[in-house]
């Protein structure tokens, strides 16, 4: 049933013989130290989290973070509630064989829930009400003070549960910010940003 409260926009068609060419994406605005905060964070609230059951293959696990070009996938349960992380350099490499050898399990019989970093173990997250008003600079001191490349933002519903709203990636701070990252460890890459910022 329409809502007679809003009327039609105008529309017409194609002119036929008039080349229509697709639209050139809009140059994303360069942030600074000073830019704030909520401009590099990954929205979950904007969009949805990539996220992985804790019984999937680590196989899958790479191809899915591969797709999405993401360094880190969250591992959730059917209730929607957030059990890990797992990240690329854990389902790669060495960190695997010592999880498998550990476990007495063979390195294709690992699933994500063996190799993920539980979230109430290991995961650091910021809060959403001191991420409001803060900057880039303040993100980038606190991802350095971690050693991680990335950290959670939460907020909380009315029963003071945690609600996942965000993440920050040190990668994507890096693009907005125009830095090249390099394939050096995070220390140096850490340092690299910092002192792109004239600090």
């Amino acid at each position: 049933m329409s809502d007679h409260r809003y009327k039609p926009l105008p529309w017409t068609k194609l002119t036929r013989g008039v080349p229509c060419y697709l639209s050139k994406v809009l140059a994303q605005m360069k942030v600074e130290a000073g830019s704030p905060a909520l401009e590099v964070m990954t929205d979950y609230r904007l969009q949805p989290a990539l996220t992985i059951a804790p019984g999937a293959s680590l196989e899958e696990a790479n191809r899915v973070m591969a797709c999405a070009h993401a360094q880190f996938i969250l591992v959730a349960d059917e209730q929607a509630q957030l059990l890990g992380i797992v990240t690329a350099a854990g389902t790669k490499g060495s960190r695997p064989l010592a999880a498998a050898h550990q476990l007495g399990l063979r390195p294709t019989e690992l699933v994500v829930a063996n190799v993920m970093i539980d979230k109430h173990d290991d995961a650091e997250v910021m809060h959403l009400r001191d991420v409001e008003h803060a900057r880039v600079g303040n993100v980038l001191s606190t991802l350095k003070e971690l050693g991680t490349p990335f950290c959670l933002v939460v907020d909380h519903d009315a029963a003071d549960n945690h609600v996942l709203c965000g993440v920050f990636s040190l990668h994507q701070i890096e693009r907005q910010m125009g830095i090249e990252p390099q394939p050096e460890e995070i220390a140096q890459t850490f340092s690299q940003v910092v002192s792109s910022l004239g600090h």
